[in-house]
């Protein structure tokens, strides 16, 4: 039995909570809903030094739910998958906003909301998934219902974060998925590794590390084919850098002057805040520019006043709006566990955007082996874990004589402190098509799991043993750097020319790449030799009573499918997108070859009806090995690099939307040496 008070307005107060709580959706006016938020992390050593100032700036990122996330998610699927009616039939911004984006009246409500708040809106992005806010800590504590408490962390570095998590008005918090930026515990979170002090390298750059030329060779990077389709690639960044950095790696390395522009995020000042983030970025930009010299422009979006979440989820946002770059690198990350769920689920409706417009990510899976930052606990690294991002492990290179390639080894220096690459299994997400659906032995083989999620895709050099150069004035010149910073941006350079080549061959962008890099993995050592296989090392160690993952033949957890044979890569990722539908073109005939010198031939055929393009393969040499892959819509081709006395045999394929066919070999035995 419920006792009602006789009192009028003590008795008006109960039937109103009686209200409340027995009927279905009704809220009392200036009741508060829990939101989801960041993981409020208790990091061992911090130490609470007292309450942030009720002046200190702060921006919060209110995430909203898509309209319909499932028809999202559903549309990717179909629009990366070859043969579909779908296929790359790619949206804009804004058919993205009106069929998957957040409700406009619920996005128009949390602003007004907001702006009653005495806050300020940070940029409007197209599909409306993101709003960021600002204002004082007592503003912002009065609207989200919050205490923002100041730590001191293990470290030294002074922090904020929330006492508990955001609380909204009933009526505002049903249309909210998210608060992020309640902590700025991980706030800068690059992911490189200097080199140690004395130790000596293999490569023609500065102080022996390796430099642009020396990665084009090792992993046989091409030409741009088609230089004329220009690619804008970008990088997220959490501060500035200084032009004349990458000035200075340009003119060394005898690249051309790629443009290079800041795009500041969300009102971002630019500026340099970080040495180390000022070495990050030069970094990023220098890799993706070096794999691609021929790109048109590099975006560098920057966000450095907030916290790791805010900015990340704003660039990323940024970049869909923008819908200007066709390949992103990230080299910033941290524990799936650190992130928490809301901004996991936060950048994932983000990410559905760029792969529903077409936008590939590649990101770096993490410096700190198969731990992560809580060792001895195994982790993987957010956002290189999700679903419909690349993640890049890393790879200490062995090299032969001029820097040939020789082995790539899993990187793996946690002995001297010198870090190791990410991977492992997510605990966040459930195993993707791609990985599920192209034999699910690869995956467990060795050691990773069938129902969830597995990192890295693939890799590339790493290790601070084999660095790379850059030039960075604050950081003192010409230095030595490894980790999975460098992979992220390589991968994300060379598959800049994937689109390229793609585009000019007519098929569109090709999209989000692990589908098809799952694809020619099926195929690795048989049709396809486009990976380098990594097959030595681990990314763990004993001493934290878990060893991590091993190396194997195929997928595995410490570098995925492997580093890239450039020339072929570009080849077999651009002539994916084939349909059974359509007949294939008529074989290449017509062929005649000349040597132009001992090392080089010219060959040229008849230009074939329905042809999108062409492909020269050639064999031979005094161990039978491939000598030349080469892509063209031309009728004629070179193929260089080629040893004197020695006999060559040459194929043109050509292409169409139905397939490739070949000519007959065609057999030439270059001259002698003069």
């Amino acid at each position: 039995m419920i006792n009602v008070p006789a009192d009028p307005r003590a008795k008006t107060r109960a039937l109103m909570l009686l209200a409340a709580f027995f009927l279905p959706g009704t809220a009392l006016a200036g009741a508060r809903l829990t939101v989801p938020g960041d993981a409020l992390v208790a990091h061992a050593g911090r130490v609470l030094v007292g309450r942030a100032a009720p002046t200190m700036p702060m921006t919060l990122a209110i995430a909203l739910p898509s309209r319909d996330a499932a028809g999202a998610a559903a549309f990717v699927a179909r629009v990366g998958t070859r043969g579909d009616a779908l296929f790359r039939h790619y949206l804009t911004p804004t058919e993205y906003a009106a069929r998957f984006g957040a409700d406009a009246a619920d996005y128009n409500a949390v602003a007004a909301w907001a702006v009653a708040q005495g806050l300020t809106l940070g940029e409007r992005f197209a599909a409306r998934t993101v709003l960021p806010v600002s204002g004082t800590a007592a503003a912002l504590e009065a609207a989200f219902g919050v205490r923002f408490n100041l730590y001191r962390e293990a470290d030294g570095r002074i922090s904020y974060a929330a006492d508990q998590p955001a609380a909204l008005p009933a009526e505002i918090a049903g249309k909210v998925s998210a608060v992020l930026g309640l902590s700025s515990t991980n706030h800068f979170v690059p992911m490189l590794k200097w080199a140690p002090a004395g130790a000596r390298f293999s490569g023609s750059g500065p102080g022996g590390a390796f430099s642009a030329s020396d990665l084009r060779t090792l992993y046989n990077v091409p030409p741009q084919p088609f230089p004329g389709v220009g690619q804008t690639l970008a990088v997220f960044e959490q501060g500035g850098y200084a032009p004349s950095d990458v000035t200075t790696y340009l003119m060394r390395n005898k690249l051309p002057a790629v443009r290079v522009k800041p795009r500041l995020v969300d009102g971002y000042g630019g500026g340099i805040d970080d040495a180390n983030v000022e070495l990050e970025v030069v970094l990023d930009i220098d890799m993706e520019i070096a794999m691609n010299p021929a790109a048109y422009k590099v975006m560098v979006y920057e966000d450095g006043a907030d916290t790791f979440a805010v900015s990340l989820l704003d660039s990323l946002s940024a970049m869909a709006s923008d819908n200007v770059a066709t390949s992103i690198g990230i080299s910033y990350g941290t524990d799936e566990a650190q992130q928490g769920s809301a901004a996991i689920t936060a950048e994932a409706a983000v990410f559905t955007q760029l792969a529903a417009q077409g936008q590939a990510v590649f990101v770096s899976a993490g410096d700190s082996g198969a731990y992560g930052n809580e060792a001895p606990s195994l982790n993987v690294s957010d956002p290189a874990s999700q679903p419909l991002v690349s993640g890049v492990g890393g790879t200490t290179m062995f090299t032969g004589l001029h820097d040939s390639y020789l082995v790539e080894n899993v990187w793996n220096e946690l002995g001297i402190g010198a870090g190791a690459t990410g991977g492992g299994v997510s605990s966040v997400w459930a195993i993707p098509s791609y990985q599920s659906q192209y034999c699910t032995c690869n995956m467990t083989q060795n050691g990773g799991s069938a129902t969830f999620r597995n990192v890295p895709d693939v890799a590339a050099i790493a290790d601070p043993l084999t660095p790379v150069s850059v030039y960075s004035a604050l950081s003192g010149g010409w230095v030595g750097i490894g980790g999975t910073s460098v992979s992220a941006p390589i991968w994300a350079g060379f598959y800049s020319m994937v689109n390229a080549a793609s585009i000019g061959l007519g098929y569109g962008r090709p999209g989000p790449a692990n589908p098809s890099l799952y694809a020619l993995g099926v195929g690795q050592g048989l049709m396809y030799p486009d990976f380098h296989d990594v097959v030595d090392g681990n990314n763990g160690t004993l001493s934290y009573g878990q060893a991590g993952f091993y190396a194997g033949y195929g997928y595995d957890n410490t570098t995925g499918y492997g580093s890239f044979d450039g020339a072929d890569m570009l080849v077999d990722l651009a002539l994916l997108p084939t349909y059974a539908n359509t007949s294939p073109p008529p074989a290449p005939n017509g062929i005649k070859a000349k040597a132009v010198t001992p090392t080089s031939v010219t060959l040229t055929w008849t230009a074939v009806t329905g042809a999108r393009g062409y492909v020269l393969v050639g064999y031979g040499g005094p161990r039978g090995e491939t000598v030349v892959t080469t892509l063209t819509k031309r009728t004629v081709a070179t193929a260089a690099g080629l040893l004197p006395s020695n006999a060559y045999s040459f194929n043109v394929f050509a292409d169409s939307a139905g397939g490739m066919t070949s000519s007959v070999p065609f057999v030439i035995e270059t001259p002698a040496a003069k």
